[in-house]
């Protein structure tokens, strides 16, 4: 998977090659088939497990300040003909639109911790959802696994902006920084931003209030901010996912296989900046080599 070689040619240099065949410390000949059915036991579900299980082995203590996060998406391009006429009913793979133009698979976000880079979370879906649309959904999972806490300031870019996805933000307990528009206006979104009702139903409802009008503070100086220039260093680190540890073109034609190939880039990136390689001309290296 990281060499993206196919599992049948690597099959075969292993059968072939005696010398290979010691470094793995094998005796008997290696059938191809055995290795498809160990393969297919394994659900993507437990290597994105394994992964965040790896890269958060080390971590000394949970976070117990609020932290800055990037939540972003990138497209997943598959090894298909865009030129052939298909039937895109019934499959997993789907059109999809990005800077670079249109693409034909899926769509993954990610969420990473900006002081030190490690991936936090991702989630691949079809290439025909915006993201405004799935903003949603990713808050839910992101506070159902515990990995955003009150107060933490996610980053996003303006595939993201709608006046309702702010309140959706503060409404999760979070400074959503969607970068805005140019017709975005301060004084509209003070205007509808209001208390979650579920607050109401909390024994010291003004210690709550307090909290979310602080929430509110932090939203709008933060957009006051250069958030494109914090925000760039999520494009690198894709980037090296993409271009370095293979996620691109990827031969895989369903959301599972996908996943797996995903959970393999991810972790090799977050090794990445494990072992410190964080800089910016350092990433940039790395992604070109």
């Amino acid at each position: 998977m990281l060499f993206e070689l196919e599992i049948s040619y690597a099959v075969s240099e292993i059968n072939k090659r005696y010398e290979l065949r010691k470094f793995l410390r094998i005796d008997d000949e290696v059938k191809l088939r055995s290795v498809y059915n160990f393969m297919s036991k394994f659900e993507s579900n437990q290597f994105i497990n394994l992964v965040f299980s790896i890269l958060n082995a080390n971590s000394k203590r949970r976070r117990k300040k609020p932290s800055l996060l990037i939540l972003d998406w990138t497209d997943i391009s598959l090894d298909l003909n865009p030129f052939r006429r298909r039937d895109l009913k019934n499959k997993p793979y789907k059109w999809g639109y990005s800077t670079k133009g249109f693409f034909l698979g899926m769509k993954m976000m990610i969420l990473i911790d900006y002081k030190t880079l490690t991936p936090l979370f991702f989630h691949v879906y079809p290439a025909n959802i915006h993201e405004s649309r799935i903003y949603p959904l990713i808050l839910e999972m992101l506070k159902r696994r515990k990995l955003i806490k009150f107060g933490d300031a996610i980053i996003m870019d303006r595939g993201f902006y709608s006046y309702k996805n702010y309140l959706i933000g503060i409404r999760y307990g979070v400074v959503p920084l969607i970068i805005p528009r140019e017709k975005f206006r301060f004084n509209r979104l003070e205007g509808l931003i209001s208390y979650p009702l579920f607050i109401f139903n909390s024994k010291n409802v003004e210690k709550e209030k307090k909290r979310y009008r602080r929430l509110v503070r932090k939203l709008v100086e933060g957009l006051k901010k250069n958030l494109k220039k914090l925000r760039a260093i999520i494009e690198d680190v894709i980037k090296l996912g993409k271009e370095a540890y293979g996620m691109k073109g990827l031969h895989c034609y369903s959301f599972e296989p996908v996943k797996k190939r995903c959970s393999l880039s991810v972790l090799l990136t977050g090794m990445t900046f494990k072992l410190g390689f964080r800089e910016k001309k350092v990433i940039q290296k790395l992604s070109e080599w």
